[in-house]
């Protein structure tokens, strides 16, 4: 079938033995099996086995290339293990023994450069996971670790590292240690956490005020029973208990809710890329639980007052048949100051909950609208790696020639380059530099991007002074002394100050320590993302490696992508075309959590606020019952409708804006 690509990951031997994983279909890995000169062998993951294979049982036993290189699939991992990261699901495991056949250098990426665990080489992209022998403490075992990383490592490295800066070895709980997706979403879960807290404030405010209005009607009621002889702590277990199955009908209305609505919660996030499309989300008895701890303590903390104000009664005028005999005096003054004192911390918190809405929705908004310095419109991104094909870096430069001058004559498209890393993708590369002419030993540090032909024009970038990169700078000898090199406005700013940088060189570049001369200006740029701010760039031509194609078109740039595989396979049928996605898309995805945040705390916002005008009317409803002969008396008198109206109108404003001040 036609190449595909896929992320997989290199274990030990005994790494499914370690975790107690077993296989669904065949076998895993044995530790024969990650031994030099072992057959090369891989385990898939239960979900790529079902969508790929098709769940064909005869998979085991056959035949896959990995970057050019024969593996034989023994067995299918069980359905519930998606990984050690769950924000990552693998789709299929590998033998470290492998790591040089198919090509992974010390940072975990395919190179040219294929150093060997067994060997003793540097590897940068091991986990080191372990099972606690029965009875040992994680602090137990750090005391052993500590010292044998100590003897064995750090003895061996002092020459590299001052004494302050000798690296440590931390044990941690696998899932806290691997995974990012506690440390993702610790953040939006705490504020989600908090707007959440606010609503549950005002619900409880407002159940509260509209039980002690219920309990002021019940007085009479409550007055007989005393009368005969029940005690008031009897009375208080009834108020209290009605409270109780008043919250504990709300927080199953609520799980509910939760049950009918998480789903499309998690599938709006999983489009969007911000939480991994395996994992699923559903209530458990630790959610039941919570919600039955949170209903009972709700009910008990925001019963208490109507209770109390139920059972200190004045048995003899509550007695009498008039409700606006014994409604009236200091009881059903305190209430209402009560009830009031609730509709206020309502608003209050509403508002509070609204402002922080406001805030993210601000926070987006204003994301959307800076300027990144490159025009985002129309442009087409996807991923090339001619290197896991087993294409050197001369082969790669020339079929990226081959590449833009085909894809450049789609119609539609205007034009076309690559670069080692997209703008705003996050990705980014660090490297230090020295300038020609200052002291040996001074050296600066800056992001550094790799551009192809066309770069600057493809993307918008405005060039400020001198050149930008022609075709001759991409087939200069790998021995010129020194390459071409452009620049942006804040390296200039940062570097050189009120000097002229043109014909400047610069030396100690990137992992090879490449020299440069630097023979031009563009404007700047967002590079790592719409957040971060700008910073100074090196922009150095970019040799033969991944990298990512970005198309600029005059149509939906989505609309040539069938062309663009049509070329990559005639070029060569076994090159995947990966992630093909808009600047767009790019930026909207970069985005997305804090679009999330925005429309849940707006929605939590104005729920909190909809509570709060609930409870208002209440308690302004209640009041005009109350004072219901009282009206009537006034406008008997010859008070006016629109008097009435303003009285009472007045006094829901005054309550507004005393807790609108107070949020």
């Amino acid at each position: 079938g036609p190449a595909s690509f896929v992320q997989g990951e290199m274990v030990s031997g005994d790494f499914f033995d370690t975790l107690g994983i077993g296989a669904a279909l065949g076998r895993t890995f044995a530790p024969s099996d990650d031994k030099a000169g072992a057959p090369p062998v891989a385990v898939l993951s239960y979900g790529y086995w079902q969508r790929t294979f098709g769940g064909d049982p005869a998979v085991v036993g056959r035949t896959i290339w990995l970057n050019n290189s024969p593996v034989t699939i023994v067995g299918v991992a069980a359905r519930d293990f998606p990984g050690l990261d769950p924000a990552h699901v693998r789709p299929i495991w590998l033998p470290i023994s492998l790591s040089q056949r198919i090509g992974m250098d010390l940072f975990g990426s395919v190179s040219g450069d294929h150093p060997s665990l067994q060997a003793g080489d540097d590897i940068w992209w091991v986990y080191v996971v372990a099972r606690l022998r029965e009875g040992t403490s994680l602090g137990q075992a750090q005391a052993v670790v500590d010292a044998v990383f100590r003897n064995d490592v750090l003895d061996k490295t002092k020459e590299l590292f001052k004494t302050a800066d000798l690296p440590r070895l931390v044990l941690m709980p696998a899932p806290q240690a691997i995974s990012g997706l506690r440390e993702q979403f610790s953040t939006p879960l705490a504020i989600l956490m908090t707007a959440v807290g606010t609503v549950l404030l005002v619900a409880c405010a407002n159940v509260a005020g509209l039980m002690l209005a219920r309990s002021a009607t019940r007085q009479r009621e409550l007055a007989v029973r005393l009368a005969l002889g029940a005690g008031r702590r009897r009375i208080a277990r009834q108020l209290l208990t009605e409270s109780l199955l008043l919250s504990l009908a709300g927080g199953t209305s609520g799980v509910l809710l939760a049950y009918w609505s998480v789903e499309s919660l998690v599938a709006f996030m999983s489009r969007g890329g911000l939480w991994p499309s395996h994992l699923t989300v559903h209530l458990d008895l630790r959610v039941l639980v919570f919600t039955v701890a949170a209903s009972v303590l709700t009910g008990i903390f925001f019963g208490l007052a109507p209770a109390s104000r139920g059972t200190r009664l004045n048995l003899t005028p509550a007695l009498k048949e008039s409700l606006t005999v014994f409604a009236t005096g200091a009881s059903t003054n305190q209430r209402l100051n009560l009830g009031s004192g609730l509709v206020v911390a309502q608003v209050a918190l509403a508002i509070l909950a609204l402002s922080g809405a406001g805030l993210l929705v601000r926070t987006l908004e204003n994301l959307k609208s800076i300027n990144p310095g490159f025009d985002t419109h129309n442009i087409l991104l996807f991923t090339m790696d001619p290197s896991l094909n087993g294409y050197t870096s001369r082969q790669t430069r020339s079929l990226y020639s081959q590449m833009l001058q085909r894809i450049e004559a789609i119609p539609g498209v205007v034009s076309a380059t690559y670069s080692f890393d997209s703008l705003l993708s996050g990705n980014y590369w660090d490297t230090s530099f020295r300038i020609e002419g200052e002291a040996q030993n001074s050296q600066h540090e800056t992001l550094g991007l790799a551009a192809g032909p066309k770069f600057f024009e493809t993307m918008g970038i405005p060039l400020i002074s001198g050149r930008v990169f022609t075709p001759q700078d991409f087939s200069l000898s790998p021995d010129s002394e020194w390459k071409p090199a452009v620049i942006n406005e804040a390296f200039a700013r940062s570097f050189f100050k009120d000097e002229n940088p043109l014909g400047r060189r610069i030396s100690g570049v990137g992992h090879q320590g490449t020299s440069h001369e630097i023979l031009g200006i563009v404007g700047d740029t967002k590079f790592r993302g719409l957040r971060n701010e700008i910073a100074p760039t090196l922009f150095v031509p970019a040799g033969g490696g991944e990298a990512v194609f970005e198309v600029r078109t005059a149509v939906d740039p989505r609309t040539v992508i069938p062309a663009m595989r049509t070329i990559v396979s005639e070029l060569d049928k076994d090159l995947p075309l990966l992630s093909p996605k808009t600047e767009a898309e790019q930026i909207e995805r970069s985005l997305f959590q804090e679009r999330l945040m925005a429309r849940l705390s707006s929605f939590f916002g104005g729920l909190s606020l909809l509570l709060a005008c609930i409870g208002l009317y209440g308690l302004l409803s209640y009041e005009v019952a109350r004072r219901t002969r009282e009206i009537g008396i006034r406008m008997a008198l010859g008070a006016r409708p629109s008097d009435v109206l303003r009285f009472i109108v007045g006094q829901g404003i005054a309550l507004s804006a005393a807790g609108a001040i107070l949020g």
